[in-house]
């Protein structure tokens, strides 16, 4: 369950001295602050949605809502807003995850990297994961290389779902039967994507 939602944060309250307030007209007791709204992913930050504020009288303790100030409160208060700015954690969500796809993409470099190396130089336990017909997965194991061929025995079980094909990934489930390749039709497979992860223990 993802839990979202929005919260607001206090930003900055100043007591000005030269409004008077609209309820018992007392001059200098009106206290007006300024919040920004955030939304958030399990109370993570993501982004700032915009400002808003209140003012609140000290003396007679009425508060308001920036829509239902006086006008000439109200022009006070947008300069204050306009003053303000918001703190930097509002856009920790951002943050997090640019540098999240910046480690996704190096890590996913480096496994095309370890995996081309497995490709040109493949060695007995390395498995192949696969694409089946009828949008299915599987894995095939090298039980031996030759100069020039890899023989290889297929995984007896297939699955629907690409990110869970490590749960078919068992010795009990390869066949004493072995297929020979040549190492040209195995690294054809793979530039196709019949092949799309290479795995070595």
């Amino acid at each position: 369950m993802i839990i979202y939602g929005t919260r607001s944060a206090h930003l900055h309250s100043v007591q000005k001295t030269t409004p008077v307030c609209p309820n018992c007209e007392e001059k200098g007791t009106l206290l007006i602050s300024v919040y920004r709204k955030h939304a958030h992913i399990f109370w993570v930050p993501i982004f700032p949605l915009g400002k808003s504020g209140a003012s609140h009288c000290k003396n007679c303790k009425q508060a308001l809502r920036s829509n239902e100030m006086p006008e000439p409160l109200k022009k006070e208060y947008q300069i204050i807003k306009k003053e303000t700015k918001g703190p930097i954690w509002q856009f920790s969500g951002v943050f997090i995850a640019f540098f999240f796809l910046i480690f996704a993409g190096f890590t996913s470099q480096n496994n095309k990297k370890l995996e081309q190396e497995y490709l040109n130089q493949p060695m007995a336990g390395d498995v192949y994961e696969y694409r089946v017909a009828n949008k299915q997965f599987s894995t095939m194991k090298v039980i031996q290389v030759d100069s020039d061929s890899l023989f290889i025995a297929l995984n007896d079980f297939e699955i629907s779902e690409a990110s869970r094909i490590y749960k078919i990934d068992s010795p009990e489930n390869y066949p004493d039967v072995v297929y020979g390749f040549s190492k040209k039709e195995i690294t054809a497979m793979y530039s196709s994507g019949k092949i799309f992860d290479i795995n070595r223990n």
